[in-house]
């Protein structure tokens, strides 16, 4: 199902997964549809805080998707590139947004205006939210701000990896303390399935990952040039183009310096040289092969 609301907003289209409209059909037979209805509200606000942000920075956005256990809102970095900073504002947008609900929420309940009942399930579902996004693996919003971090020192393709394979452990933890809970008399299903949802989105985030790098290699090399700090890189020239171009970071301008077999530089090359390489389809060729084309 799709809406108009996000175009009005200018944050794309809406979508809302099948199931989760299932899911609220089911708590509508339950008795608990006013829970559900509560947390529809709150995981769209979320994801609108991750759209209007990253509209407001100049970014496309594409849909809001919402899920049976969460949200996604698609950005496009075609045009501007990938920026650490921008990432991990658009990242932690979604958060204060549910941290200025439980704001929200406190202050109606101090004038009145909000059940004691009411107040206690806004207050749990927006700490829910926003403390399990805030963890830190993909493609959860702590995993972007953690690759955001990361991306500078040891670029794009590793900090992605390292936030998915934090993800699987994450995951996995939370599968085991849903089991454990089973043992102890307080069977906790909600930690179980999280953990197999965070599970199941690591594995096929990571999957694409050689896609995710390709497209922010292309972003990278179409990004028009601004002022940037400059990151130099020093490899053997047997070293493939590839080997390097996956070490390259957002907000850098990359000068390599090829090393001959006696260790001493044979010559250096800008990072569009290897860029270009890449999208000429030379991914696996040696670096020291583009030496032989100038």
């Amino acid at each position: 199902m799709e809406t108009t609301v996000g175009q009005a907003l200018g944050v794309g289209r809406v979508r809302v997964h099948p199931l989760f409209l299932a899911l609220l059909v089911g708590a509508f037979f339950a008795g608990m549809l006013k829970t559900a209805l509560l947390l529809f509200t709150f995981v769209l606000l979320h994801e609108f805080g991750h759209a209007i942000t990253a509209r407001y920075l100049g970014y496309r956005v594409e849909e809001v998707s919402l899920l049976p256990f969460g949200g996604v809102a698609k950005v496009s970095y075609a045009r501007l590139g990938f920026s650490p900073r921008q990432e991990a504002m658009v990242a932690i947008a979604g958060p204060v947004v549910n941290l200025l609900l439980c704001i929200a929420c406190t202050a109606l309940s101090l004038f009145g205006w909000m059940n004691e009942g009411t107040y206690q399930l806004c207050m749990q579902m927006n700490s829910w939210i926003g403390i399990f996004n805030l963890l830190p693996g993909l493609p959860l919003d702590g995993g972007r701000i953690l690759r955001a971090a990361r991306s500078r020192q040891i670029g794009y393709e590793r900090a992605t990896l390292e936030a998915y394979n934090v993800a699987f452990g994450l995951s996995i933890l939370l599968m085991l303390t849903g089991v454990l809970a089973l043992f102890t008399g307080h069977p906790h299903l909600g930690m179980m399935l999280l953990g197999l949802f965070l599970f199941a989105t690591a594995w096929r985030g990571k999957r694409d990952v050689r896609s995710e790098t390709m497209r922010f290699l292309d972003a990278k090399r179409r990004q028009p040039k601004t002022v940037l700090q400059m990151s130099t890189l020093a490899v053997p020239n047997t070293v493939s183009i590839r080997d390097v171009v996956v070490q390259f970071s957002p907000d850098r301008y990359h000068i390599v310096y090829i090393l001959g077999n006696d260790g001493l530089v044979q010559a250096l090359l800008e990072e569009i040289e290897l860029l270009d390489a890449v999208f000429e389809g030379r991914w696996l060729e040696p670096v020291g092969s583009l030496l032989t084309d100038a």
